[in-house]
């Protein structure tokens, strides 16, 4: 399996893009093929005493320039050291891990939703498919949250902001800004990335409207290759009994219908 390989990416860029939130470009000779939105990056930080590596989703990717982007927030020490690594600095990384957004052949027109940092996961599906119609909805706690407006408006036919405070966008919570936009944008789908209470909140909004949802788990990880089973998650599938499935191979991406929350 290709994306098992350990593979030397270079730090293009490392900076600052809002309060406590970087942006990372990471060039490699032999960027694989096939890359999906969704799919994430394992990277071993080139420090001994940290030996677990962090998952990152890839935000977007460039094949011509073979490099891959990366939005991530420092929440620990780990991120913290990433985030003063300077351009030229080496990382060993795999990738592409885990599955990804696949649309249906009769899918034209998607929803993107994001929460948070749960954002960083949507520019790479309109990379990946590219003949598809987006309607982009961002959802933060606050205008200092804001990342990635600009770069999803340039591949959405619309692009709405929401923040819970007000300080910028519309006010209030994005899957209700969504709600009350369904019956005029009427999607195939909605593929969402953000906080697990936020899946609770759009699976109540939605219900409705009876379209797919389809998200992608945030899980702590060891391995990310599915040998650990640190990033286990459950399950209910139509005629089958709860069960538990790996994150970092079943998922990150699942139908929101069948994970249990």
């Amino acid at each position: 399996m290709a994306s098992l390989k350990d593979r030397t990416g270079i730090i293009k860029l490392n900076e600052r893009v809002a309060k406590d939130i970087y942006k990372m470009v990471l060039q490699f000779d032999d960027l694989p093929d096939g890359i999906k939105g969704g799919q994430f990056v394992h990277v071993k930080l080139n420090d001994k005493s940290r030996i677990l590596r962090r998952p990152f989703c890839i935000c977007d990717y460039d094949v011509k320039e073979k490099t891959i982007l990366i939005y991530y927030a420092i929440v620990g020490e780990g991120t913290k050291v990433l985030s003063q690594y300077p351009a030229g600095e080496k990382l060993q990384a795999m990738l592409p891990l885990g599955n990804g957004y696949t649309p249906d052949k009769n899918v034209k027109k998607i929803v993107l939703l994001g929460g948070g940092m749960g954002s960083a996961v949507l520019p790479a599906i309109p990379t990946s498919n590219p003949q598809l119609e987006y309607y982009t909805y961002l959802g933060f706690a606050n205008k200092d949250k804001v990342v990635l407006e600009e770069e999803m408006r340039a591949v959405s036919k619309e692009l709405t902001v929401a923040t819970d405070d007000g300080s910028y966008g519309q006010k209030g919570f994005v899957t209700n800004v969504l709600a009350a936009d369904m019956d005029r944008i009427k999607p195939d789908v909605v593929f969402c990335c953000g906080p697990e209470v936020m899946y609770k909140a759009l699976k109540k909004a939605l219900e409705p409207f009876k379209v797919p949802i389809i998200v992608s788990l945030e899980a702590r990880m060891g391995c990310g290759i599915g040998a650990c089973l640190v990033c286990n998650c459950k399950v209910k599938r139509a005629g089958e009994e709860e069960s538990y499935v790996r994150v970092c191979i079943e998922g990150p991406v699942m139908k929101l219908d069948e994970v249990v929350l």
